[in-house]
This record gives C-alpha cells, structure tokens and sequence, in this order.
C-alpha cells in the first residue's frame, strides 16, 4: 500500500470509481483508491491505454517507496457504470479526453471536477448533469511512469453544503484515505482559498525556473514575491474574499521545493495550453487593467515570451 490505507483497513463497500485524466493527480486517486478496495478504471485514449496498462507505475512519496504492477486498469470505454466520475484531465488532453465521456452511462454518477481553472460550461454541455467542483491541496508530480507526491497530507475541499444529498457520499468515499475533508458552500471562498496560493507559486515558479525558497533569499525576490501577493490579495478582494498577503505569503511557503508547478512543466514542455487556461482565468478576473494589476500582467507577458 502506498498513498491510501493498508489492505487491512480497506472498505467494505466498495464502489465503482472512474477516473478521467493519466495524469500525476488521476494516477494519485487510481493508486488510492484500488488500494482501499474499490473497483478503479482511468479512461484515456487507446493508444494511451495500450501503453499504460504495461507500464509499471512507481509511487513515491517522502517516507515511502512502491514499485509494483498496476492494480487498475486504463481503457477509452467503461466496464461499468460507475457511481463516481473523478475528472482531472491536463490542458494538454483536455479535448480528446472529454470525448471519451458518454451522457447516457453517467446518468446516475457523481462527477467530482478537480480541474482548475475549472471546465463546468464544457463539461455541462458534454454530460448534460452538474458536476461538483473540487480542490485539491496537495503537490503531486508526473515524471514518466513516476508519481511523487511531496508534502504534507493533502486537503479536499469540496463545493458543496455538508447538508447536500452528496455530502454522506463523498464522506464515505475520501474520509477512508485518511485526507481532510472540507465541505463549502461558498464558491467564491472555495475558489480562491485555492487559487491565490496556487497561482502565485505557478507564476513566480515559471518566470524565474526556480522553487520560491531559492528566489526568496534574495531583497529583490522577497519585494518582487510581495507585489505579487499584493495584487493577488487585491483582486480576490475584488470577488469580496479577504486574504491577506501575511496568509497568502504563509501558504506559498508551505508549498514544498521539490514540487514543479504546472506552469514551469508546460514551458518545459513547449505547450502553452495550460498557461493560455491560468490566462483565460486571470483575465476573467482582472479584464485588461493593467494599471491596477501591473506586474501579473508583466509576470504573464514574460511567461508568454517563454513558449
């Protein structure tokens, strides 16, 4: 057993879980969840699927060590009508991933959406039910068919009213992997709790290819971290959310170095698909006033200049 519990405390109830997304944070949940003896299947493409399902998967994490045959399954069509749908697609496979889900077996699925920025208006459209939107804290890292995941023990926040008709649902399913579990009513709250850590760390991790620790130990990163933080701070209070830069500062610094953000694997990668997603979003929440967010917009026009 690696990132959930032992064998010996796996549920009694299991449940069929889809998984949409091979990516660092879908393999995380497939890894989990088989684990605590629920029925797992990660939908991708078939040629994904071929490679995948004879690939050793190593799972690290910062005390333990497994290498061992995959115990799921990956395949572009479902065995079974699951009773949860776990979406975490990556930009990069974003639209060939979603014409993989088909309306009519999810019917009576609970689709949990872990994508930021999220995909609701698409996935709408594509599976005709709402979907829950969900956070995850936590660093998870892909490098080939190895998964890490840094830090300490993750947080979910979820969405939804602890009072809602899922609620008892998703209980059942996350609490057993040991990971808190938040419930929250207040999307604006939800989002940005996440977000304004989130993006500060991608920005700052892209434009200068180095963790915050390295950048920080300098007069010039520790001023240029606190502009950032700064207008961040400002425009969640924008959407009436109030964190403060000493709150922001503490939660970036809880990010661990060893992680590479998104953003830096997509320069990595040559693939702006993810950064033109965190542009589409900051957009969305600053318009084109550059006067009163000046240095994201530099911070963006610099990373765009990486691609």
């Amino acid at each position: 057993m690696f990132f959930g519990k032992s064998s010996s405390q796996t549920t009694t109830t299991p449940h069929n879980i889809a998984i949409l997304g091979a990516n660092a944070l879908g393999l995380y949940w497939a890894d989990i969840f088989k684990n605590l003896g629920h029925n797992v299947f990660v939908l991708c493409s078939p040629k994904k699927a071929e490679e995948y399902n004879a690939t050793d998967f190593t799972f690290r994490d910062s005390a333990h060590l497994k290498n061992q045959r995959n115990n799921f399954h990956f395949g572009h069509e479902l065995p079974f009508m699951p009773e949860f749908l776990l979406i975490t697609v990556s930009a990069q496979h974003q639209i060939s991933d979603l014409t993989l889900l088909c309306p009519n077996i999810l019917s009576d699925t609970i689709v949990i959406n872990f994508c930021f920025p999220n995909l609701t208006p698409i996935l709408s459209e594509i599976i005709r039910k709402p979907t829950i939107n969900t956070f995850f804290e936590g660093w998870v890292n892909r490098n080939q068919n190895h998964i890490s995941i840094f830090g300490r023990s993750p947080r979910i926040t979820f969405n939804l009213s602890d009072t809602s008709e899922d609620a008892p649902f998703l209980r059942d399913l996350f609490e057993s992997s040991d990971l808190k579990i938040i419930f929250n009513e207040h999307e604006n709250e939800s989002l940005w709790n996440f977000a304004a850590p989130f993006l500060a760390h991608n920005l700052l991790t892209a434009r200068f290819n180095c963790n915050i620790f390295d950048f920080g130990k300098t007069e010039t990163g520790r001023h240029q971290i606190d502009t950032l933080l700064e207008e961040i701070s400002r425009m969640a209070q924008a959407d009436n959310i109030r964190i403060s830069t000493a709150e922001l500062l503490t939660k970036v610094y809880e990010i661990p170095s060893a992680y590479v953000s998104s953003l830096q694997k997509s320069i990595q990668t040559k693939n702006p698909l993810f950064f033109q997603r965190i542009n589409t979003f900051l957009l969305s929440k600053t318009g084109q006033n550059e006067k009163k967010y000046p240095f994201i917009h530099q911070i963006i026009q610099e990373i765009r200049n990486k691609y």
